[in-house]
């Protein structure tokens, strides 16, 4: 009996590191995205509208919000938030990747958001990435670029609970 379970247990796992799904659920970033455009743009067109657990690194240089935001994130405040009950942070497939290749999330503001600015702003002054793993709903859009028609995508959260700091860098 113990020799069967080895064979699928082999397939489980390569079906789930074959997808980018990792045995916790959460997909990399890389696997969906690469600059911040979608790697398969059917594929994301396809998980439009639905849940989905991403693993990625905070865009330190891409974190909107209001006065209070700014107040948490002196000079890693990159401007205003989408608008007066939301707030916006970005995340890179990779904690190597420039500035601006990433994609957007957005977060409510709640009870949660100050402690997350908090960590995010002193892990840049520490020059720290932040590593993430957000749960949320993706949603592909049409991106014109000067080399043509990309996707580009985004994920919404319900709340900053949705959003966790992993403690391993």
């Amino acid at each position: 009996m113990r020799k069967m379970f080895y064979p699928y247990a082999l397939v489980v796992a390569l079906l789930l590191f074959g997808c980018g799904l990792q045995p916790d659920g959460y997909t990399p970033a890389s696997s969906i995205t690469k600059n911040g455009f979608a790697w398969n743009a059917q594929q994301m067109r396809e998980r439009h509208g639905q849940k989905v657990m991403v693993r990625g690194y905070v865009d330190q240089g891409n974190i909107y919000g209001d006065e209070g935001a700014r107040d948490i994130l002196g000079e890693w405040w990159s401007g205003d938030g989408p608008d007066a009950n939301t707030w916006r942070f970005d995340v890179k497939a990779n904690p190597s990747d420039e500035v601006g290749h990433s994609f957007s999330v957005y977060v409510p503001n709640d009870a949660g958001r100050d402690e997350l600015l908090a960590r995010f702003a002193a892990d840049a002054r520490a020059q720290k990435q932040t590593r993430v793993s957000v749960t949320g709903t993706m949603y592909a859009f049409d991106a014109p670029t000067l080399g043509g028609a990309r996707t580009g995508v985004y994920m919404q959260t319900q709340s900053s609970a949705d959003i966790n700091l992993d403690q391993a860098q």
